[in-house]
């Protein structure tokens, strides 16, 4: 989604995703009614998290190249 990166940059938002996505799953755990513990809440907002980042970072439309075959 947003093109080559360098690898400091992708590290950064792979990061990121992961936290935000670990707080929000504990929180939205945390604050419903159902008997979810928080640990179970961030678990699942960790598995989106890394779906995020996945989507973040990922090139979807680079083409793979040909290998070259050297005859002798």
């Amino acid at each position: 989604m947003f093109g080559p990166l360098p690898q400091l940059h992708r590290l950064l938002l792979v990061a990121a995703a992961l936290l935000v996505g670990i707080a929000s799953g504990a929180w939205v755990a945390h604050f419903t009614p159902l008997p979810v513990a928080a640990s179970v809440g961030a678990l699942v907002g960790a598995v989106a998290g890394v779906l995020l980042a996945y989507a973040l970072v990922h090139d979807f439309h680079a083409r793979a190249r040909p290998l070259r075959v050297r005859r002798h």
